[in-house]
């Protein structure tokens, strides 16, 4: 009976060294001092842990959380908190992942405060519910004590009944001149609201370059993160070539909701003037070339007169015909018309002797 009972008091003992080593491991002098959130220009300030933030929040919008945190030590402890970061993190909203950003670690001296904003952008694609949201902070004091703080909140997101996004509008090529046919506008379609949109339908036009198309795209689903929820559709077109050099905006209108809702985007169309697009610098003369340089060339008699332009860098020089190069060659040929005849004489001779 006496063994058992010093059995239970060593094991007494020991869970109580235990537990005093935890509580020094981890302590509780780094805390939130105040938690503020922003949606939209709304600030929901000094939210306590536990708490359904009121504002509900839709994709694609902005969240804003701005931690502050404490170090609880007194002046007189004079304990300094070291390399502390804090984390906020909203649970599954990702297509069922979380969405996380971590802060610099930074240092608290004794009775401080720091805060940190972090923004969160809720994605397109997003499931309408109620996500955690939890906001930790961790340091080491300088008595090697691992500090840690935790809260936790709970944010809505919320959607419209119908609702097309269109997320991406790719002109090619986005700049013309010559060249004006097989343009292409390329548009892709998100549902983001509750509800599929069983009639959709676009319009693309600009009256100044001709444009007017008008499409039936079907339906669109609202399934999120699933392939029905998107639809992608490229539109070729041609624009007159008497188009004149300008900025074209180019109108893209998408309906839906039975034609009682509109999504409206433009994608710019630059127009150049072709004139000026094929003009080259070859064609215009270089600086210090003016009047052309009269040459005359001999010929049987008669002197043909033109007008040239000197290649760029070229020496001319004057020669008179008696020194020119076709003076020599005419000497050639009449010395060679010379001994030609000659030696037809001389064949001739030598056959009347003989």
């Amino acid at each position: 009976m006496v063994k058992i009972r010093i059995k239970h008091l060593l094991l007494g003992m020991l869970v109580f060294v235990l537990l005093m080593n935890v509580a020094y491991a981890s302590g509780s002098d780094l805390l939130f001092s105040n938690v503020d959130v922003k949606i939209g220009s709304k600030t929901l300030r000094n939210l306590s842990g536990g708490t359904t933030i009121s504002e509900e929040t839709r994709p694609g919008k902005t969240v804003e959380f701005r931690a502050e945190v404490r170090n609880d030590f007194t002046d007189l402890e004079d304990v300094t908190i070291r390399d502390i970061k804090i984390k906020v993190t909203i649970e599954g909203i990702d297509n069922g992942n979380d969405l996380e950003q971590e802060s610099d670690t930074f240092d608290l001296r004794a009775d401080t405060e720091r805060k940190i904003t972090f923004r969160f952008g809720i994605p397109l694609e997003v499931e309408q519910d109620f996500y955690n949201v939890l906001i930790e902070a961790e340091g080491q004091d300088e008595n090697n004590t691992i500090q840690r703080a935790e809260t936790k909140l709970k944010i809505e997101v919320a959607k419209d009944n119908h609702l097309l996004k269109i997320i991406q509008k790719k002109l090619t090529p986005e700049t013309v001149s010559c060249k004006r046919s097989n343009i292409q506008l390329g548009i892709t379609i998100l549902n983001i609201g509750k509800d599929d949109e069983d009639s959709v339908s676009i319009r693309i036009s600009n009256s100044d370059l001709g444009i007017n198309i008008e499409d039936q795209l079907g339906e669109i689903k609202a399934r999120p993160n699933e392939p029905e929820s998107v639809l992608s559709k490229t539109y070729t077109f041609k624009i007159s070539d008497n188009a004149e050099e300008g900025s074209y905006p180019i109108n893209i209108k998408v309906l839906y909701d039975l034609d009682r809702k509109v999504t409206e985007e433009t994608a710019t169309l630059n127009v150049n003037d072709c004139k000026k697009a094929v003009t080259s610098p070859a064609e215009k003369p270089a600086e210090g070339e003016g009047e052309g340089v009269e040459l005359i060339l001999p010929s049987l008699g008669k002197a043909i007169s033109t007008i040239v332009q000197p290649p760029t860098g070229a020496v001319l020089t004057q020669e008179g015909f008696l020194s020119s190069d076709v003076f020599v060659v005419g000497i050639i040929i009449a010395e060679v018309a010379i001994v030609v005849i000659g030696v037809v004489l001389a064949v001739g001779l030598f056959r009347r002797k003989g």
